[in-house]
């Protein structure tokens, strides 16, 4: 097995199996990774012993419908990842608290702006929409077209493509404008913004989104109830995090 990067090397192993158990009966060093996450969350404040008692139960079962996740006594792959977005330690950047002032209607869709020559070999534009009839452009997509932000790969063009897709969805369902804070970033630039080291941002699958009314409460019910498999609660920081990653759904907040 790889070195753990974020130092639940058990949890990690256990993410990539196909593996379900009790947390009752789950392997003692899996249980003291749980009871350390579940500390660091403020959900569970007893000692790290491997013991799954009756403490650390209630805790397990508190952070799972916390995430949205089914089963209060289960741990298996989805909820291994659940957990392992603590360790993650998601922090608010600049560039997620600051939208993007919205396009006049009369650019949005248009070849105009400044331009990226994607790796493809076709030609984007700022305020050319990434989906046709989906009000998300590539201006939007890489922060005006800004070189440092030219799409990686053909993989990562077929991510945002995913990506807004899936905004489009959450779009209709919201019938109002939504503002972009943050969308793709190469490896660098999420290095240089302090993004997390396996941030779907890097993969072109995420998106920060913030309701230009305001109405973060009716945002985040839409954005459950989407077919985005990452959510992010950052409301209090003024935005929602969704991305398309694959495999279960993820759930983690932001300080």
């Amino acid at each position: 097995m790889a070195e753990s990067t974020l130092g639940f090397s058990n949890l990690e192993k256990f993410e990539s199996s196909n593996s379900t158990v009790k947390i009752s009966e789950a392997d003692t060093d899996i249980v003291k990774e749980i009871q350390t996450l579940l500390k660091k969350k403020g959900l569970y404040k007893d000692d790290i012993d491997g013991v799954a008692g009756n403490l650390t139960q209630k805790a397990f079962a508190e952070f799972k419908e916390s995430v949205w996740l089914d089963s209060p006594d289960l741990l298996g792959p989805t909820t291994a990842t659940a957990l392992l977005e603590i360790a993650e330690d998601h922090q608010t950047i600049e560039e997620q608290t600051r939208t993007l002032t919205p396009l006049p209607k009369s650019t949005v869709g248009t070849k105009t702006g400044r331009s990226l020559r994607l790796v493809t070999g076709e030609t984007v534009y700022e305020n050319e929409l990434v989906v046709p009839d989906i009000p998300l452009t590539w201006g939007e997509i890489t922060k005006g077209c800004d070189p440092e932000r030219n799409p990686e790969s053909k993989a990562i063009i077929n991510n945002i493509i995913k990506a807004a897709k899936g905004f489009g969805k959450i779009r209709d369902k919201y019938d109002s404008p939504l503002s972009i804070n943050s969308a793709y970033r190469t490896q660098a630039v999420n290095r240089r913004v302090g993004g997390a080291r396996y941030s779907q941002h890097i993969s072109g699958l995420a998106l920060d989104i913030c309701p230009v009314d305001g109405n973060f409460g009716r945002l985040l019910q839409i954005c459950r109830a989407s077919d985005c498999t990452g959510l992010g609660r950052g409301m209090h920081k003024g935005f929602i995090h969704v991305d398309w990653r694959s495999g279960g759904r993820v759930v983690f907040d932001y300080p």
